[in-house]
């Protein structure tokens, strides 16, 4: 299930999370979800950033399959 969540995020298919994928992901629902979630812009970059820099190990911008996981795994 962790894998398919972040194979249907990552829509370039290049293996890796970008700044674009991530903010796709947070504000990519339904009409209901929408109405219940009334996030600004600067909401959503904030939570981008705060994902980049907690979860890209190696600093790169990206969040590959691994440092993935391993966020997964620590925050369960």
């Amino acid at each position: 299930m962790i894998y398919y969540l972040f194979v249907i995020h990552d829509t370039n298919g290049d293996g890796y999370l970008d700044g674009h994928e991530l903010r796709a992901a947070f504000t990519d629902f339904d009409e209901d979800e929408i109405q219940d979630l009334d996030l600004t812009l600067q909401e959503v970059t904030d939570m981008v950033d705060h994902v980049l820099l907690e979860d890209d190990k190696n600093g790169d911008g990206l969040i590959s399959w691994s440092e993935y996981l391993e966020s997964q795994l620590y925050h369960e």
